[in-house]
């Protein structure tokens, strides 16, 4: 079948660490709710681990900037990468450390004056998706019209109080929105997608309440946390080590043999398309303009999803993925999508750019901490952790051990069997 690798069960000390949820009540990582993350304190105990303390961190896909605030916390540098630019500009609000809370503070009470006047209604900006908004004609939309006016009065009062001097204000402004999108919505999401809250219609919410929601969050979540601000210019800041861009890129950019860790978690080869998760946040702040945007934003990513027609790439020699591949062939009528073998052939090839850019850039004995969780189609499970180890290996890294984190439940589009997510610890030779 392949290499045996040192497979470890580490669920007793993971189960609760390598999921987003314990970040909700920690200040700025709860800023927003990124599910697909893992927490602050997974992190922290990787560090700890650790024979000394690293001078420079990693994290190429760094999606809502958990690595790179929990290593802000600890003093330690982190260059983090992110291609989804709202995530990036999320990342970026949670690592500033000179907000002005009494500014920022003043500043809530003139919005909260502000939206009070606002009265006239709102022209629907000229967005490509047609079901952004509520609209006489249609049967389904993700934001009533009192919620989307609600929005834009927000967004507009933002505008007329901050001017481009005082962009990071500005910037957290609109994260702190980003942060309650959803929830005034009539969307949640779901797995791959977002999909429609139950009873969705009769959920309406008032444009003052959506309103008072985003005063509220500014007050008593992001305010409170500015009490944790330290202006010390000696502390680590890792904000300016911040990228929005395709990591396979920017890693070859790198000076060589300049990081000593990289704790990250790639995208996992589970056909979720992040561009269409995050889409309500991309396209409400501007980062999308047309579908022709939103089409070469999925281009750039790994390809871990099938929304975009990939190549048939060259399958990697190893026995493990080519027997996989051999499998899902004779099935691929039964695939719910026939592109998958593609995507996961392009998958473990954007992993092999990535391992052969990163050795370079590796000091010796540098250590990697890679978090992933497997997959199965048509009842052929992907062993996504012992295929990305072998191509670790290829690239002259030593894999130490697959620690199996925890089961997770694979999709309905899967097979919804019982799959493991695993941190694949790995040494540079």
């Amino acid at each position: 079948m392949g290499t045996t690798f040192n497979l470890r069960d580490f669920t007793e000390k993971y189960n609760n660490e390598v999921h987003f949820r314990n970040n909700k009540d920690e200040p700025f990582y709860r800023w927003y709710s990124f599910v697909e993350g893992f927490s602050g304190n997974f992190v922290k105990s990787i560090i700890r681990e650790l024979d000394c303390t690293p001078s420079l961190c990693l994290d190429p896909f760094s999606g809502s900037g958990t690595t790179p605030l929990a290593c802000q916390e600890l003093g330690i540098k982190c260059l983090s990468f992110e291609i989804n630019p709202f995530l990036h500009d999320l990342t970026k609000a949670k690592l500033y450390r000179r907000y002005d809370r009494q500014f920022f503070e003043d500043t809530i009470d003139m919005l909260e004056q502000g939206l009070v006047k606002h009265e006239d209604t709102w022209e629907y900006p000229k967005l490509d998706p047609q079901t952004l908004f509520e609209r006489e004609h249609l049967k389904k939309w993700i934001l009533n019209r009192q919620v989307a006016w609600a929005i834009f009065d927000i967004l507009t009062e933002i505008e007329n109080l901050l001017d481009d001097s005082e962009g990071h204000h500005k910037l957290l402004l609109r994260m702190a929105l980003a942060s309650n999108l959803l929830d005034v919505s009539n969307v949640f999401r779901n797995g791959k997608c977002l999909s429609y809250k139950p009873n969705w219609q009769s959920h309406g919410l008032s444009r003052r309440d959506v309103h008072k929601k985003f005063i509220s969050f500014c007050r008593n979540v992001i305010l409170q946390d500015m009490q944790q601000l330290n202006s010390d210019d000696k502390m680590v800041d890792n904000y300016h080590l911040c990228r929005n861009g395709d990591a396979r890129k920017l890693i070859k950019d790198l000076e060589d043999q300049s990081v000593d860790l990289v704790i990250t978690s790639p995208p996992y080869l589970n056909s979720r398309d992040y561009t269409d998760i995050y889409r309500l946040e991309l396209w409400m702040l501007g980062y999308l303009k047309s579908y022709a945007d939103e089409r070469e934003l999925r281009k750039s990513t790994l390809r871990s999803h099938v929304q975009i027609l990939w190549p048939n790439e060259e399958t990697l020699k190893i026995n493990r993925l080519t027997e996989v591949l051999k499998e899902l062939e004779k099935h691929r009528e039964e695939l719910w999508n026939r592109s998958i073998p593609e995507m996961i052939k392009g998958y473990f090839a954007d992993m092999n750019v990535i391992f052969e850019a990163l050795y370079k850039k590796l000091k010796g004995k540098s250590k990697v901490y890679l978090t992933v969780g497997n997959s199965s189609y048509c009842e052929q499970t992907i062993e996504t952790d012992a295929i990305i180890a072998e191509i670790a290996e290829m690239n002259r890294f030593q894999v130490d051990e697959i620690r199996v984190a925890r089961y997770l439940k694979s999709s309905g589009q899967q097979d919804s069997k019982k799959i493991r997510e695993s941190i694949i610890v790995l040494t540079k030779t």
